[in-house]
């Protein structure tokens, strides 16, 4: 047996984590808007919701559209947002077995609920739901030819952030304070959620799409979205989010995306590319120190009407096979120059980054409609 989890005939039998929990809640909306003047739009929404668990709470937004122009118009939204805590991330716990990042050793990792003893041993509190501000603003540019574009900055204060809490290491010494530690064993890690920060996201979105008629020759539909979006972690609580936690929060996901969409039609034909663009990220709990390099991935998808409402098609997706970059080598996380990996076999980043490490995928798809 391995940190007390019996084995069977599959492998680790495992523990049994099932619950019986439950959550209710009843909500009133009203949502008005209208047009008070000829050039300006006006909005207003409002929303109460009682939790059985956390009580209640009263939401609102405010958002308004000024027309200048025929073609230029002016818009921007300002609202609070709630989100209650679910029953799963409330009383779930899990364990499962895996690898830690360079080791060839696996370990039992547990993430348990709140109102657990062991979580309460890593210094955990009970969960409360998030709050949030939102502004937003934006100008809509109406040109001839079905072009459209749109330019807008928002600003999302998130308080009491739900999330996973950093990775606690098991100690024997801390399985002899507790034994419902036995379980997880010396080595291996313990996590939860918790409301240990605050964030701010602030970010620009760009998009533009048009649509070109060619005759005979079909219709092409074109979109072109730019996202820019920094993340901050102003307040957190140090016992329970690392500076590793707050790099990833920051920047796991990358701060820039492009997307090229380009829809093509003639008669019962369609393609469909999609271009997509990843820029840096890191993974500072995995890989520290790396900055993995932005990519392009590209889909495909063409398509026929062979008979009535049949379609047949074919497609893929990230068809240029493009991967993540390698793991680098480091002297925290060494790679093995015979296999070109980590100890435990990894040569791509575990989690696959933005778009995974699977390579390129393709497929065939017949679809009827009735």
């Amino acid at each position: 047996m391995a940190g007390g989890v019996p084995t069977q005939s599959n492998g680790y039998g495992g523990i049994g984590t099932g619950i019986d929990a439950s959550q209710i809640s009843y909500g009133g909306y009203i949502d008005l808007e209208a047009d008070v003047l000829r050039w300006l739009t006006l909005g207003l929404a409002g929303r109460y919701e009682d939790y059985s668990t956390f009580g209640s709470t009263t939401l609102g937004k405010v958002q308004a559209r000024a027309k200048a122009t025929d073609w230029l118009a002016f818009r921007a939204t300002a609202s609070t947002g709630f989100h209650a805590p679910t029953p799963g991330q409330s009383n779930v716990g899990t364990i499962s077995t895996t690898f830690l990042p360079g080791s060839p050793t696996n370990v039992q990792i547990g993430t348990y609920p709140v109102t657990s003893s062991i979580a309460r041993f890593y210094g955990a509190t009970a969960l409360r739901p998030e709050e949030s501000t939102n502004l937003a603003a934006g100008v809509v540019l109406t040109f001839p030819d079905k072009t459209l574009v749109t330019v807008d900055g928002y600003d999302i204060v998130v308080r009491h952030r739900i999330s996973i809490s950093q990775t606690f290491t098991v100690t024997a010494a801390d399985v002899a304070k507790l034994p419902d530690l036995a379980p997880v064993g010396a080595g291996g890690v313990v996590q939860y959620y918790t409301n240990g920060f605050d964030t701010r996201t602030r970010g620009l979105d760009v998009v533009g799409s048009r649509v070109f008629f060619l005759g005979s020759y079909g219709q092409l539909s074109t979109q072109l979205a730019y996202n820019y979006n920094l993340t901050s972690v102003p307040t957190y609580d140090p016992t329970v989010i690392n500076q590793t936690r707050i790099t990833d929060i920051k920047h796991y996901a990358p701060n820039r995306r492009v997307n090229l969409n380009l829809g093509y039609r003639l008669g019962p034909f369609e393609a469909v590319v999609h271009e997509n663009y990843y820029g840096t990220y890191r993974d500072e709990f995995d890989y520290p120190g790396q900055l993995f390099s932005a990519k392009w991935t590209t889909d495909l998808d063409l398509s026929y009407v062979v008979w009535n409402n049949i379609t047949a098609a074919i497609g893929g997706r990230n068809i240029f096979n493009t991967y993540p970059d390698k793991i680098a080598n480091t002297a925290k996380i060494p790679v093995y120059p015979t296999t070109g990996g980590l100890v435990d076999g990894e040569v791509y980043p575990r989690t696959g980054g933005p778009f995974g490490f699977n390579g390129a995928f393709f497929y065939f798809r017949l679809a009827a409609k009735f």
